[in-house]
């Protein structure tokens, strides 16, 4: 490849995929080494886990920038430019910065095929290396141990919580997918949980790893306060009250908030910061539409606990398009008692389920009424123009959520005109 248009950069990376018996890290070793060929940062910190990592990513970048530290953060997916997964101290690198990186990769890969991912993360990593960076923040993308984000060893390794999620590639069970999210940890080294419930294979990879371990519940700790959250961190001694919940994950700041600690000794306005992150996508409220990218049964959970604040005197209209491989069902029946009524849609995309599916299967999980659209603009056209006072929620996928802000920004400019 020799364009220098990362648009036919990402055609061509998203093309060119290996076949399924040649996945695995290995394969990768002797390209990492070259790209690695001096540390990625001072620090690294690796996020994994199922559900609250981009939302951990953020809060931790932003509270290390605060202490006036160079850092890189790295996350997936990305919702309206694929220049939002590397970013250093929180800006987008350009087009040009990831084709040159694209490039080298390219010329060093010799035979070896590469994922979609592959290439993502082994740009990142040589658009690290060349900015000296205090501190890399990388999130895991699925699973952990044939993630291409574990070929870096991390100092502090964050998992965030663990549950069903691409069984197909991690396991059915709760055990065998925290075996691979385990693999993150190092040895001897920092591992934050995120959660108060872990399963027994990510407590027994930390016991073996003689890793020095921070559990939520355990040893640091969240108190609701109603409208605010403390943060209590026992091993160290260092608390924060009085909080403000926002429509972020407590735990995910929580989180930051340790591993902060564990890196700089710099002071800064902790519940400022935790208080002032936001990240697109996150129970984002505009208007009477509320978009999350929840896309497993455990987020919608979540986003069905922080709905309940919203829609207390409203009727809830649930958008929801999805992925063919996602747990359409477990989704539905998690938020249906919640739901007045479904909009079934489908992102533009070959992998996405499509709307009759997606219709079939909540009729199976629901007694409400059900429309189905072709289209998500159509979906959230038919709630934009909808009088009263419902809300509209859009969930299932980030490509959904990403399609949604489009359609609001188009329908707002037009009722502008």
């Amino acid at each position: 490849m020799k364009s220098d248009l990362l648009e036919d950069w990402l055609d061509y990376i998203d093309s060119n995929r290996p076949l399924e018996g040649e996945f695995g890290l290995d394969r990768l070793s002797d390209i990492s080494n070259k790209i690695l060929s001096r540390p990625i940062a001072s620090k690294v910190i690796v996020v994994g886990g199922t559900n609250g990592k981009g939302t951990t990513v953020e809060f931790l970048s932003n509270l290390i920038r605060k202490s006036k530290l160079k850092v890189g953060a790295y996350t997936s997916p990305h919702l309206f430019q694929f220049n939002e997964r590397i970013r250093i101290n929180n800006r987008s690198v350009s087009d040009n910065e990831i084709v040159t990186a694209f490039k080298r990769i390219d010329e060093i890969k010799g035979e070896t095929k590469l994922t979609y991912f592959d290439y993502a993360t082994l740009a990142a990593f040589q658009i690290f290396v060349s900015e000296s960076l205090d501190v890399v923040i990388l999130e895991i993308g699925i699973g952990g141990r044939h993630d291409p984000v574990n070929l870096v060893d991390s100092d502090i390794s964050i998992l965030t919580n663990v549950d069903l999620d691409h069984q197909a590639w991690l396991g059915n069970t709760i055990e065998k997918i925290g075996t691979e999210k385990s693999e993150i940890f190092r040895p001897k080294k920092v591992a934050i949980l995120g959660s108060k419930e872990m399963p027994e294979s990510v407590i027994n990879r930390v016991h073996n790893n003689g890793n020095t371990a921070y559990q939520l519940g355990k040893d640091f700790f969240i108190e609701n306060n109603g409208g605010s959250w403390n943060f209590i961190n026992k091993k160290n001694n260092y608390e924060i009250s009085d909080i403000r919940l926002t429509n972020l994950s407590v735990e995910s700041a929580a989180c930051a908030l340790v591993a902060y600690g564990l890196i700089s000794n710099v002071e800064v306005n902790a519940k400022e910061s935790i208080e002032g992150t936001s990240l697109l996508g996150r129970c984002d409220k505009r208007d009477n539409f509320v978009l999350d990218v929840s896309h497993n049964p455990s987020s919608v959970k979540r986003l069905k606990n922080l709905l309940k604040e919203y829609s207390k005197d409203t009727r809830v209209i649930a958008i929801i398009g999805v992925m063919q491989d996602k747990q359409a069902a477990a989704m539905i029946k998690e938020i249906n008692h919640i739901v007045y009524e479904w909009y079934a849609c489908s992102p533009t995309l070959e992998r996405a389920m499509s709307s009759f599916d997606l219709k079939q299967i909540i009729l199976g999980n629901s007694d409400k009424k059900i429309t189905e659209f072709d289209s998500v603009h159509s979906a959230v056209e038919a709630g934009y123009k909808r009088k009263g006072k419902d809300i509209f929620v859009v969930f299932g996928s980030f490509y959904t959520v990403k399609e949604a802000y489009e359609s609001l920004s188009s329908l707002e400019e037009l009722s502008i005109r």
